[in-house]
């Protein structure tokens, strides 16, 4: 009993120690938090800069275990802190990142900007090798439930405006990551021009080795997406791009409301205004009415619309035509060079052709373009109308 009594006293004592040490430790960090919202900018950069040489000075001494530890414990503490934040909390320290991340990289140099890079992609390999299967369906798992619960929360401005700052985001990071790319393979073109003629066969050897090596550190992450069950398509939703009646402000063109950039402009149909499209001009008659089937002619025109195009022509092609062997796409492909053949003009020729026929009246021009053997299905009479239309619309006609 006395032994009873003497457990329950200590555990008693032990439960009030530490019921003043949380209440100490909650006063001193509000005295904290109090203090550092009364203090100057100047103050609190060089206390940042001081905490900051105190954490690199620690990470420095701690060997590869204990950061791996200690990037773990990190992580869990942020998963727990995104997890209650609110949607405008979250929506205030996304803003404070941006605006932090810029001037960040404003100031770091060039090898800087470099090195950030190389960890951040080393560090960002490593987590996905050390990474499970089950651990990487927990963490996607939560992450679409977190986006699910502050989707539902916001409101349609707000929707509008999360998605209007993503594509910003976006477009920012693939610039950015464009520009990582191309100095990193700059300053690797000119290490290995400097390395690679001094190098020994042994050297040659381990830098071979090293890239196959870094070439299978991506092999888990595309196996374990390889190996990832696909939903069956009898059960896919559908998606509704919604109706084509949002238009163009420059050209007054039709597209679905997902096609427009954050800057409200579209690039399909005239580069956001770059592309001047001058409106058509309208189709001359009668060639309008054989296109649009309103002519009485018109089907046996689009049957040989060919033979009336060549009948009309001022100069004919000629070429070595060399036909592809096998069989597949229909190709046109000449070996060699091109000729445009054409005639002089002559008055007194007996046999006029492409050119000579346009300095001659419209029915005799069409009675001897009629008189041509691969034109004996043409109707003449449609031919000599073609022929007055291009006369009076075609300036070099």
């Amino acid at each position: 009993m006395k032994k009873k009594r003497r457990l329950n006293e200590e555990l008693k004592q032990q439960t009030k120690n530490d019921i003043n040490k949380q209440s100490r430790l909650d006063v001193e960090a509000e005295g904290r938090r109090v203090k550092r919202v009364q203090e100057q900018e100047e103050t609190k950069q060089n206390r940042l800069r001081e905490q900051a040489l105190r954490q690199q000075a620690l990470r420095e001494e701690e060997n590869e275990e204990e950061r791996h530890i200690r990037l773990q414990e990190k992580a869990r503490r942020q998963q727990a802190l995104c997890a209650v934040e609110t949607y405008e909390e979250r929506r205030d320290r996304l803003m404070e990142d941006k605006m932090r991340h810029p001037t960040h990289c404003k100031q770091e140099t060039v090898e800087g900007r470099m090195s950030r890079a190389s960890v951040d992609r080393l560090r960002h390999q490593m987590y996905l090798i050390v990474e499970n299967h089950e651990e990487a369906e927990v963490r996607r798992e939560l992450n679409r439930e977190q986006m699910t619960t502050n989707r539902a929360a916001e409101i349609k401005k707000e929707t509008e405006q999360r998605r209007e700052e993503s594509q910003l985001r976006m477009e920012r990071l693939r610039q950015e990551r464009q520009q990582d790319e191309e100095l990193l393979r700059a300053m690797n073109a000119m290490e290995q021009a400097e390395i690679i003629p001094l190098e020994t066969e042994k050297d040659r050897t381990f830098r071979e080795e090293l890239l196959a090596a870094r070439n299978r550190v991506g092999v888990p992450r595309t196996h374990r997406a390889a190996c990832k069950v696909l939903a069956s398509e009898d059960h896919l939703a559908m998606l509704d791009c919604g109706e084509m009646n949002v238009t163009c402000g420059e050209r007054n063109a039709r597209h679905f409301k997902g096609e427009r950039a954050a800057d409200k402009k579209f690039t399909q149909c005239c580069g956001k205004g770059k592309v001047i499209l001058h409106p058509p001009k309208q189709c001359p008659q009668p060639l309008a009415k054989v296109l649009q089937n309103n002519h009485s002619k018109a089907k046996v025109f689009m049957t040989m619309i060919r033979n009336y195009n060549s009948a009309h022509d001022f100069d004919s092609l000629r070429a070595n035509i060399s036909s592809p062997p096998g069989r597949g796409t229909y190709c046109f492909r000449i070996h060699g060079q091109v000729y445009h053949s054409t005639t002089p003009v002559d008055a007194n020729t007996t046999n006029p052709k492409y050119t000579d026929l346009y300095f001659m009246d419209a029915a005799q021009a069409s009675e001897f373009r009629g008189n041509f053997s691969s034109n004996g299905g043409c109707y003449r009479n449609l031919m000599e109308e073609l022929d007055t239309m291009l006369q009076e619309k075609n300036p070099y006609a």
